[in-house]
């Protein structure tokens, strides 16, 4: 290939965790360099088809599909689709002549990655979470640096050559305001603001479990719930709701467009355990209850709400646990216990890194010039 131009590669899919931090760091490099030629290449099947393009970014598509765990016949076929991957990124990558590829995981990683190493190509990886997942576990071995989130996850990169700590890219408008002015906004001026959220497509145990708990608040005027339910959980939260007469309290809503305000404001935050979220949890400093969901690969929300809890920055509350008083137990301790809210809230801020997503782009822009 000839001289590399300033164009940016980047691959990351399947589920959000692996979207927007990519796009978070594509929108820190936009606003410091316009003339930059940003490119993604995902799957037409993964979230990225339509979230990438609203974010207002070209993609390009490869086919690929993900190893399963177990030996199964399909895993021929997912080798196939590996091999014809592998060679539309080589094609993508001939034509734009990227100055380096920045992969964040997800199957749709790993062809690229391979790609962009047979051409020589600078590769660097972002893990998300505590627990890596398998793709980037291989793409460690022969990319250039080794990006990570939790200090945790530094043990399964022992055979890379460059691992540093950077935290997770996030929305870098969720600095964007102070608590005060947030609560006055969404109109919690004078109330103590549980915000729960399940995700974006919605956890119906969390969200049952959310409104029992506002429920059980209902006593105390001082205390406001929000609940984001995802859109199609809305409709069961909304039934559920109304056949406990829970209302007073709390305030339901499919998806909350403007989070970074609703982030903000809230005192409490009970949420899954994604790294996305817990990433803009700390940044803001905030004390959390995390309900990491065991329906994930590797497991990796539990991981990561553990690297919390052990070092005092959250409580753990399994979703086996929703149906007792555990919730409810925590939150009042959270609320009453002021000197422990102070002390989660202190550590909480200590584990944010809100310059993640400026250090990333730093380090990418050594390598575009």
């Amino acid at each position: 290939m000839t001289q590399r131009n300033k164009t940016l590669i980047l691959s990351g899919g399947g589920t959000g965790g692996h979207i927007y931090p990519a796009i978070s760091v594509a929108d820190c490099l936009r606003k410091t360099d316009s003339h930059l030629n940003i490119i993604f290449v995902g799957t037409r099947e993964g979230l990225e088809a339509k979230i990438v393009p609203e974010a207002g970014y070209s993609i390009e598509f490869i086919e690929v599909k993900g190893l399963k765990r177990q030996l199964k016949v399909e895993n021929i076929t997912v080798a196939t689709k590996f091999l014809k991957g592998f060679w539309q990124a080589r094609k993508i990558l001939k034509r734009y002549n990227p100055a380096c590829v920045f992969v964040t995981g997800g199957y749709v990683s790993l062809p690229v990655a391979f790609a962009a190493k047979s051409f020589g190509i600078r590769i660097i990886l972002h893990e998300q979470n505590a627990f890596p997942g398998l793709a980037n576990r291989i793409i460690s071995r022969f990319c250039d640096k080794v990006l990570i989130s939790f200090e945790e996850s530094k043990r399964y990169f022992k055979r890379s050559k460059d691992v540093i700590l950077t935290g997770n890219p996030i929305r870098l408008e969720i600095l964007n305001y102070n608590q005060s002015q947030a609560k006055r906004e969404i109109g919690a001026d004078s109330k103590t603001t549980v915000l729960i959220v399940g995700g974006s497509r919605g956890a119906e145990n969390l969200n049952r479990a959310a409104i029992r708990l506002a429920k059980s608040f209902e006593g105390n005027k001082d205390v406001h719930f929000i609940l984001s339910t995802g859109e199609k959980k809305f409709d069961d939260a909304k039934s559920y709701a109304e056949q406990l007469n829970a209302g007073a309290n709390i305030s339901l809503y499919p998806y909350i467009k403007e989070m970074p305000k609703y982030l903000a404001a809230a005192d409490v935050v009970i949420s899954r355990g994604g790294a996305i979220a817990i990433s803009e949890i700390t940044a803001l400093g905030k004390p959390s209850i995390i309900v990491p969901s065991p329906y994930v690969v590797n497991n990796h929300q539990e991981y990561n709400a553990r690297a919390l809890e052990k070092e005092g920055a959250c409580f753990v509350v399994l979703e086996s646990e929703l149906e007792g008083d555990k919730l409810r137990i925590l939150l009042e301790k959270l609320i009453y216990d002021k000197q422990l809210y102070t002390s989660m809230q202190r550590k909480s801020k200590n584990l944010g890194r809100p310059d993640a997503t400026e250090k990333i782009a730093r380090l990418l822009r050594e390598y575009i010039k």
